[in-house]
């Protein structure tokens, strides 16, 4: 930055002339005017300066660096050679950055105060619990005192009375004494030392009395103590019993007889126990001891306790039942949906599942544990068996899922869905274009549309919910799954083409779903369009249109010109109204997939129709075999929305996977069942294909025994979307034929991937992708292995290199072409040849190097080659019609007068499908 005067600076920062100037003397700068200038590094010593005026200090932190460097060596086998050595350096470095004096200061405090806290905590806890302890000390030492003084003066009492009545039994003789003699020294010595002997034996009785008093409070205490142990101890086991008892009242294995009895030895086991601690503490015993026992030993007396009980309670069931037999066999009521396997119906009549495998080859049915089976067959191995089989949905699942998310609510209006179909190229996409005034055919590879495409218009009169279908041959699910999921069908035929074989389809889906019929004749506009003709076409398939005294509207359009446009909406407006569609707006949303692919960026996206309810963002979404939570939806202009409600089209994210085309989808609340729907579709798809698969096996096992095996063009198929994929399958599996046939190894949504060209070279398999494309590591595994990888975006092309593919692995027909026949009028004997016929030639040409046949009365007796052929001794390369000639059969001499030798050629002609 330039140098700036400090008039200029002031203004920048906000402040005075007067206040920047003072701040500039104190920060050690030289003194300067109001037009001094201002370089850089003033400006720097200036800001350094405030910083630390205000408690900033954002010094440069001390910074230590180490590293540290270790040096290994590797061996690596190679084949055919000495051990590789490989030299391993590892370089570590860890950086360590002094932390800022203020910091360091606010971390010691903080340190500090947490202990000095802590140590203060600890002091108050302790000085608490000494004042506690010596609370009670205290309490007990005086209340000890009280019963030792007690116990003291009554001993002194005692003591003293039997002192007093030795005293009186002392004086009487010696007062007997006194009135006959002079005392006795000794017998005065006597007495004394017997009054000092009764002191102590007092002083010694009361001490023990004392003693004997402390020891009885104490063992008074310790009685207190056992006997609230023993309480709680015959509570826990007494609770036990009972729980014990209601156990084998519970059991299947027991019968009702049994539980009186159960009881009854269980409540003697329970005396028998306390009777035998009762005994224990009479013998002295201590069950609690000083301090109690602990849990673990409390347990184990506990478990010693029951060992009676369980010892009884089996000896007794044994004693009862030991000697019995069931009196009849246990009959089980067997629930079968459509498909049930083997393992799953052993498991639910209680029998081994080679039991049931014995009864299915008894009624000729070769099966495995694995395999599934059906309703009827599995009614009839239960019927077999002895069981009751009953009948169940399969859905009953999914039913009860979709009862519990029923709409309940009135019903409103909704935009009509309307769904057009066609044969290919007659305009569908563009007649919908000037509708939604788009270009959306402009998109379309090849001009043709090859998934299904869903929009929604406003027009003055409403919203029209338009489903764009495909018109080629192969995509002939996706227009199925249309016609079940609109309202309407909009039949577009061209003027100039007429009623095409993808059109008397369409008539045939609209029929079957029960959806009624709008006929568009497009391409009007032409100078051969010929509505009449298509009128005449339409009726011969029962569509009378209402000029003609029928029930279908016609109306006459152009998608280039926009001729009828407007007659065409008012048309579906019209029968929307008469059909009066409603749905309820509020609660779960209910609808079908239309579509699905993966995005390689964002993760499965799924376009979904919604039929009822509102689908909002946050939603958890049942669609199919996957679920998940709604984490984007956007509108088929790629514009992000919130919500979505009846007929309205929206893609989101959030599966885990891409659904299948045509699967329904809710919104659950219950994560847990929406996992268990989730799970239980899962395995009826794994049954049906594992049946599908096994029938298939046993069909061709028989079929192919004796025939040579049929080629196959192994394929790995990736698409964009799931119904170009279904499509696809379903157009090359109808490829097959005796001879070759076609197998889809794998396919799948997405990018070609390295596992894909992995599998393709495991299984000698071409790659090909529809609208996508083989990512990096694909590709360079691609190149190293030479795998083919061929990429399209006209499904028609895909097949028609496919077909290419499987003609050249058909064996070439082999075609024969009679040239010549000439008969036999002489044999002649030749020393060389051996028999040498005299022919004449009665049709064609004969040929010396071609293959020969001899027929006697037309049939065939040799086959083989001519060794000779000859005209006047001159050797022939090839004889006409009309003339005469001598053969020789190269090995065969038995030619006779009549015979007729045939020359024919063989060629190898390639097969096309």
């Amino acid at each position: 930055m330039a140098e700036i005067t400090v008039k200029q600076l002031a203004q920048v920062v906000n402040r005075s002339v007067e206040t920047l100037l003072t701040q500039m003397s104190e920060a050690g700068l030289k003194a300067r005017s109001a037009d001094g200038l201002v370089s850089d590094a003033e400006k720097q010593q200036l800001l350094a300066f405030l910083k630390r005026s205000h408690g900033d200090t954002n010094e440069e932190r001390q910074q230590i660096t180490l590293k540290s460097k270790t040096k290994t060596t590797l061996k690596t086998p190679v084949s055919g050679g000495k051990p590789k050595t490989v030299s391993v350096e590892v370089r570590k470095t860890r950086t360590f950055v002094k932390p800022a004096d203020n910091e360091l200061n606010q971390a010691l405090a903080r340190k500090a105060a947490e202990e000095t806290a802590r140590k203060a905590a600890a002091e108050e806890a302790a000085e608490a619990a000494r004042k506690a302890a010596e609370e009670a000390a205290a309490e007990a030492e005086r209340r000890a005192a009280e019963e030792a003084e007690e116990v003291a003066r009554q001993a002194a009492e005692e003591a003293r009375k039997s002192l007093q009545a030795d005293q009186s039994s002392t004086a009487t003789p010696v007062a007997k004494e006194k009135k006959l003699a002079m005392p006795k020294p000794s017998v005065v010595l006597k007495a004394d030392k017997k009054e000092e002997t009764a002191e102590e034996k007092a002083k010694r009785e009361a001490e023990a009395v004392k003693q004997k008093a402390a020891e009885e409070a104490r063992r008074k205490q310790e009685e207190v103590v056992r006997k609230q142990a023993e309480e709680k101890a015959r509570q826990r086991t007494l609770e036990q019993a009972r729980r014990i008892a209601d156990d084998l009242a519970n059991r299947r294995d027991v019968q009702e007889e049994d539980v009186p009895l159960a009881k009854g030895l269980v409540g003697k086991a329970y005396e028998d126990s306390f009777a035998r601690e009762d005994r224990e503490i009479r013998r002295g015993g201590n069950t609690s001891g000083r301090g109690g026992k602990s849990k673990g030993g409390r347990k184990r007396e506990e478990e010693q306790n029951f060992k009676p009980v369980s010892r009884a309670l089996s000896s007794a069931l044994s004693k009862k039942h030991g000697f019995e037999k069931p009196v009849e066999k246990q009959v089980y009521e067997v629930a079968i949906g459509d498909y049930i396997t083997v393992a799953d119906l052993a498991q639910k009549m209680a029998v081994k599942a080679k039991e049931v495998i014995k009864v299915l080859m008894k009624m000729g049915e070769m099966v495995t544990q694995n395999q599934a089976i059906d309703q009827s067959t599995a009614a009839l191995v239960v019927e077999e068996m002895g069981h009751i089989s009953k009948y169940v949905s399969s859905t009953a699942v999914e039913d009860a899922l979709k009862d519990e998310m029923a709409h309940e609510g009135d019903g409103v209006t909704r935009p009509p869905v309307v769904t057009i179909m066609g044969h290919v190229d007659h305009g569908k996409t563009s007649l919908l274009d000037y509708i939604r005034r788009a270009k959306v055919a402009a998109g379309e590879a090849g001009g043709i549309t090859q998934h299904i495409g869903a929009y929604h218009v406003t027009t003055p009169r409403g919203v029209i919910t338009f489903l764009d279908t495909p018109g080629h041959a192969a995509f002939t699910a996706m227009r199925a799954r249309g016609a079940k999921a609109t309202d309407i069908v909009i039949l577009v035929v061209a003027a100039d083409d007429g009623v095409m074989p993808q059109t008397a389809e369409a008539i045939d889906h609209a029929r079957a779903a029960g959806v009624p019929l709008i006929v568009a004749i497009n391409k009007m506009d032409k100078p051969s369009a010929d509505p009449d003709r298509v009128l005449n076409e339409l009726s011969v398939k029962q569509v009378v249109p209402e000029e003609w005294g029928g029930d279908t509207q016609v109306v006459k359009v152009s998608a280039h010109s926009g001729q009828g446009i407007d007659d065409l909406l008012e048309a579906i407006l019209n029968q929307a109204e008469l059909l009066e569609l409603t749905a309820v707006e509020s609660g779960s949303a209910q609808g079908i997939v239309i579509e699905a692919r993966v995005d390689k960026g964002r993760g499965a996206v799924a376009s979904l129709l919604v039929q009822r309810g509102t689908l909002n963002t946050g939603d958890l979404v049942l669609a199919g075999q996957y679920y998940g939570r709604v984490r984007a939806m956007t509108d088929e202009n790629g514009q992000p929305t919130k919500s979505a409600g009846p007929s309205i089209p929206v893609e989101i994210l959030g599966l885990p996977e891409a659904p299948n085309a045509g699967d329904e989808f809710m919104v659950v609340d219950d994560e847990r069942k929406a996992r268990e729907v989730a799970e239980f579709r899962a395995t009826k798809e794994r049954q049906n294909r594992l049946a599908r698969q096994q029938g298939t096996k046993l069909e061709n096992l028989f079929a192919n025994i004796g025939k040579q095996e049929a080629a196959t063009v192994n394929i790995i198929l990736k698409a964009d979307v799931r119904g170009s994929l279904e499509a696809i399958t379903q157009a090359l599996n109808d490829l097959s034929t005796d001879d070759v046939r076609v197998s889809i190894v794998s396919s799948g949504v997405g990018a070609i991937t390295e596992s894909d060209v992995t599998l393709a070279e495991s299984t000698n398999a071409a790659i090909l992708g529809f609208n996508v494309r083989a990512d990096n590591a694909a590709k360079q595994k691609c190149q190293q292995d030479e795998i083919d990888v061929r990429y399209y975006s006209i499904i028609y092309e895909m097949i028609d290199d496919v077909k290419a593919a499987m003609s050249g692995l058909l064996t070439p027909e082999r075609r024969e072409t009679i040239l010549g026949v000439a008969q036999v009028r002489e044999v002649f004997r030749s020393s060389r040849f051996g028999a040498a016929a005299g022919c004449m030639v009665l049709e064609g040409t004969v040929y010396r190097h071609k293959p020969i046949r001899v027929l006697r009365d037309e049939v065939v007796v040799f086959q083989g080659e001519l060794e000779s052929l000859r005209r006047f001794k001159d050797d022939m390369q090839e004889v006409r019609h009309g003339m005469e000639c001598g053969m020789a059969v190269k090995g065969y001499n038995d030619i006779r007068t009549g015979d007729k030798i045939e020359v024919y050629d063989v060629q190898h002609v390639k097969r096309t499908l």
